[in-house]
This record gives C-alpha cells, structure tokens and sequence, in this order.
C-alpha cells in the first residue's frame, strides 16, 4: 500500500485558515485530521475531524483542512485507515498562516468570562463563536476562521452542510447577490434575485428552510426606491435550493396600510427580519413564521404562495394588521411585556419549555430578541403612521433582554410563559437599538448584543455562563458606541463536521 503527499494549498478560496492537503493512494482509504492546539497557549486546543467517505484509488484526495490558527505555523496530523479500519499512514504536516496579511478590524484572541469552567467546557464544547462579520472563534477565544472577502454572512444560516452568504460589494446591509457557499468559501452557485417579470432585489436579515428543502429570505427592492407600495424589506423570497431559481416573490406592503411603525424607523419601513418554519399546525398548514421589527408583528404565512395565515401583535399596536379581516388573529393578552423592535423572533425547542411545545396542534413557544428599540418614559412605544415622517417625541432605549411567547395556534392565544431573560449591566449596559439575536445551543441560548458588542450563554433562568466583551472590534478613532455587527451564534461541533464533510464532497 502506498499513499503519496502531493502538495498543499493554503486559503484556495475565501477562508483565510484553512487549506487543502493532496494525497493519492493506490488502495482505497478514510481519513482524519487533527490540527494540534497552539503550543504558545496551555488553555488551547486541537480541531479535529474524521471523514467517513472512502476514497477509491482512481481519485486525488483533497482534505479540506479548517480550524487553523492565525499568524502561526500549524501542525496537521493526517491518519488515513484502509477498508478495515486499520491504520495505514500518520503524518504530520506544517501549515504556516506566519506571512498572511489580516484586515486591521481583525481580533485575533477574545477573552472569554467562565462562571463555571466546568459546565462552560460541556456547553461550549467544540463549538466556534461565529459572526456576521465573517470571523470564528474556538472555546479559547482563538480566532480560527476568517473571510477576506466582501461577503456578509448576515442571517448565520447553515443547511445540509453549506453555508448562505450575501455580498457586500455597495457596502451595505443588503446583498445585491447571494451565494451558496462551502466552509472554504468556494462558491457553489449564485442565486438568481429576479422574478419572473424580471424585477431585481437584494437580500437581507434571514433564512429558512421548509420540509421540502426550498430555501425562505427576506427581500428589498433593488435599488432601493422605497415608496408606500414597496417597503423597506417588504418582501418574502421564495427559491429552489438546488437551483437558486426564484419560485415566488411577496410583497407586504399592501397588508400593513395604516399600520404604526416605531418612531426610529425611516417612512415605509415594515423590515422584516426574523425567519422560523413549524411542520404543521392544527390544519396542517406547514408555515414559515415571520417578524417585523418596525412594526412589531408576527405571522405565519403559506409555504405555497405566502399568504398569511395568523397574525400576532406581538408589540402591541397594530391590532388592525393584516388588512385582510379573514386572518387569525391570536389573542395576545397574556403576554405581560411586549417586544418593542425585535430581533430573532424564532421558534425556540428549549425543553424548559416542553409542554407547550407540540407542532402537531400547532403549539410552539417564541424566544425574543427585544432590543427595547424606541420607548417612552412610561415604556409604552413611540409610535407614528407608517407612511409619515419620523416625529419630534422623545422616546429612550433601554437594556435588551430575553423574551418568550407560547403560541397555541388551536387556541388562538400567546402566552407569555416565563420571566426576561435581563443581561448583565456591568461592565457595561448591554443596549442595542438594532440587530442583536438569540438562538437555542442545546438547552441553552447564545445571545449577541451589536451596540454593546457582548456575547453571552445563558441558562434559562439568566444564570450567564459565559460572558464576552469586545466580540467586534471599534472603528479608528470611534467612540464607545456604536458598532456594527448584526449577529452571533455558536456553530456546534456537529456543524462544523457538516460543513467539512459536504466540503469533501464538494471538490472530490
């Protein structure tokens, strides 16, 4: 048996730490590899992965390696077993990053604050602290992914393996083209953002997926010409994932005549920017769920052509939303704390929250980002007419916290059914205007605060077991506040495996 290196190629596509290794065999072969901790940190730690996949001896292998370190020279463990199971190669290969060039935004290392050292290995794991801003980091902090380019990977979506990227090339929150992509950054294909009558939009905020695989985003006319017709992120896409062909495209506009909107929000704003799917409700109606930030709504539209299925005002004022009077509306008079600009309002699995979790009949329960956007001295919301300018009322922000709404939609009722989640106020007051998420991580939630730019995980009860500050860097010369960073997330152990794997499928 003979397996030959060949070479290495180091950041191939977009990713900056990471590499492919060649190797070729005349025997068919799985392999492994570990990317061994940094020797210049005693709390570091190894990046491992196992592959499945037999390689027979007619193809070149190509390992797509990720996880390495920046500005050091790495060492690669590569084992390779045959058909048995036995092992039959064991090498080790260098892979400096010492002579790349970073972007001067780049934190290389983030402290991170352990409550309980202990329960913080279990929960982290081998997970990486992903973010928006194309950077990754391991339970040391170490930063252990980068991307160069002007993607922006706003939603922080995974599906099958593959990762969901806007560009960034106007420098703006909306991406006039949208990628597929895998974990090196190689582009899988491009989604077309023309409809059928050839209109082009951008894509901002979110992703979802329904049963059948076909891919959900949020839309904006592009260019942007905002006008009481076309809102601002007005749009639901519908796509075919394998395809990225446009099926349907929604406007909402129309739904929300005369509806408020917080007086921070520009004039025809709806910006919907929060995306879930439940599997069935009590007449088996699949549906994707739907947030609106400026107007503080919730819905649950058709999979087929977007109509809209249910309604909750879940911000309290727009009681006459949708225009169409033959929807649901689900009674929200057991929510005691309205969410007031939100942000990643999805459906939650937390089994805290078990008996009030059935899709079958339409039960599910609602994790709130509420970033308290635009309230009043008597925490009421500052409101105004959609269509109108933004007003003179003072209104303030104050701290995020952490929401939860039980819907039943058999009922017709949401239910607020557990206390906020409140965030630490010190070092520093954890306030965010906008963006900023939470999301399930097993049975805890990872939470991102932007304007803050802290990073939490937390229990169900707000018991923080881990805390980080800085997770974004400041601009030259700016102040405290603000800067810009729409979310974070841990991307789990099993994940990443997904990513790699489909990354070896990809290009062998």
């Amino acid at each position: 048996m003979t397996i030959n290196y060949v070479k290495t190629e180091l950041a191939p596509a977009d990713n900056q730490l990471a590499a492919y290794i060649y190797f070729t065999s005349d025997t068919p072969v799985s392999y492994s590899y570990t990317v061994s901790k940094r020797t210049t940190s005693p709390t570091s730690v190894d990046f491992s992965y196992t592959s499945d996949l037999i390689y027979g001896v007619s193809q070149t292998i190509k390992i797509p390696v990720i996880g390495l370190y920046a500005q050091y020279a790495n060492n690669v463990q590569v084992v390779f077993k045959d058909g048995t199971g036995a092992e039959v190669f064991n090498q080790t290969f260098s892979i400096s990053t010492e002579d790349q060039v970073y972007d001067k935004s780049v934190i290389f290392h983030l402290d991170i604050e352990q409550t309980d050292p202990a329960l913080f290995t279990s929960v982290w794991g081998n997970s990486w602290l992903m973010q928006s801003t194309g950077r990754g980091y391991d339970q040391n902090g170490d930063l252990r992914f980068n991307f160069l380019s002007v993607y922006h990977l706003q939603p922080l979506r995974i599906h099958n393996g593959y990762i969901y990227t806007g560009s960034d090339e106007d420098m703006s929150w909306y991406g006039r083209r949208f990628f597929k992509i895998d974990i090196l950054g190689n582009v899988i294909f491009e989604f077309d953002l023309r409809d059928a009558n050839g209109n082009h939009y951008s894509n901002t905020h979110d992703l979802v997926w329904d049963s059948a695989g076909d891919i959900y985003m949020f839309g904006n006319d592009s260019p942007n010409r905002i006008t009481n017709t076309m809102g601002q992120d007005s749009l639901v896409l519908k796509f075919n994932d394998q395809t990225g062909k446009m099926i349907w495209a929604k406007n909402y506009t129309s739904e929300y005549s005369g509806s408020q909107i917080l007086n921070n929000s520009t004039p025809n704003d709806i910006h919907l920017n929060s995306l879930s799917w439940i599997a069935s409700s009590p007449n088996n109606d699949e549906a994707v769920i739907v947030h609106s930030r400026s107007t503080s709504t919730t819905f649950g539209i058709s999979i087929t052509d977007g109509s809209i299925l249910w309604v909750i005002d879940t911000g309290n004022y727009n009681p006459q939303f949708p225009v169409n009077p033959e929807t649901i509306h689900i009674d929200n008079s057991g929510i005691t704390n309205y969410e007031n600009g939100a942000h990643t309002v999805c459906i939650t699995n937390n089994s805290a929250f078990a008996d009030n979790i059935d899709s079958t009949v339409g039960k599910f329960v609602l994790s709130v980002f509420d970033n308290r956007s635009c309230l009043a001295a008597d925490g009421s919301p500052v409101i105004r007419p959609m269509n109108d300018n933004a007003t003179d009322d003072a209104y303030s922000t104050p701290p995020a916290r952490i929401l939860f709404y039980a819907v039943d939609l058999a009922a017709k009722t949401a239910v607020e059914i557990h206390a906020p989640i409140e965030l630490p106020t010190k070092p520093i007051i954890q306030w965010t205007d906008f963006m900023g998420g939470v999301f399930d991580h097993d049975d805890y939630f990872v939470i991102f605060t932007n304007h803050a730019r802290s990073f939490f995980i937390s229990d169900v009860n707000g018991n923080m077991i881990a805390s980080i500050y800085d997770v974004i860097s400041l601009p030259d010369g700016a102040p405290q506040f603000p800067a810009e960073g729409y979310r974070a997330r841990l991307f789990s152990e099993t994940e990443l495996s997904d990513l790699i794997t489909t990354a070896s499928v990809t290009v062998n």
